[in-house]
């Protein structure tokens, strides 16, 4: 009798234990969520020179927006900027530029003719809270080497508080999450 009380309580301890765990992961992702919400309206502009310590960050973002991106000078010159600053890095190397854009419509529009950079240096990503960027990262070195080794194409997504590696061998297939 002492021993099914015992196996009852153990049981019960045990799904205690599994709940408190999930209510604990839940917190820890809950700020990281909250982080990326903020850092929503923002991109970050990689590959761009910096080597002009006189440089007006704003005058350079729209002549990336006008001549690179949008390809329209008005679209591009009216666009609102809320801010747009260098970020500090460690290393060498250049800075990126960190913009911050009113409305989230224009930052979605800059984002979708991100393709008009390619066979540039310059790369345009999402802002994410740095556990994310970390992900990114190392996600994008295996990124890189899949492509290399099975010829495919790959991508990496932020789903909630996580970030994904998903490849598919061409355009006509379905995005499939790598493992």
């Amino acid at each position: 009798m002492d021993l099914q009380l015992n196996d009852l309580e153990n049981d019960k301890l045990v799904k205690q234990k599994i709940e408190f765990q999930k209510q604990i992961d839940d917190l820890k992702e809950k700020p990281i969520l909250l982080e990326k919400h903020d850092r929503k309206y923002n991109i970050l502009l990689y590959g761009i020179d910096d080597s002009n310590p006189e440089e007006n960050v704003y005058a350079t973002t729209r002549k990336l927006l006008r001549e690179n991106l949008l390809r329209d000078a008005r679209k591009a010159n009216s666009m609102p900027l809320a801010n747009a600053h260098r970020v500090p890095t460690r290393g060498k190397g250049q800075k990126p530029i960190l913009v911050l854009f009113l409305h989230f419509g224009d930052e979605q529009l800059v984002m979708s003719k991100s393709y008009n950079l390619k066979g540039t240096k310059i790369r345009l990503l999402d802002d994410l809270p740095v556990s994310m960027k970390e992900g990114r990262f190392l996600l994008s070195h295996n990124a890189f080497k899949i492509r290399k080794r099975d010829k495919v194409q790959t991508r990496i997504r932020a789903i909630g508080a996580h970030m994904t590696l998903e490849t598919r061998k061409n355009s006509n297939e379905n995005w499939s999450l790598w493992e």
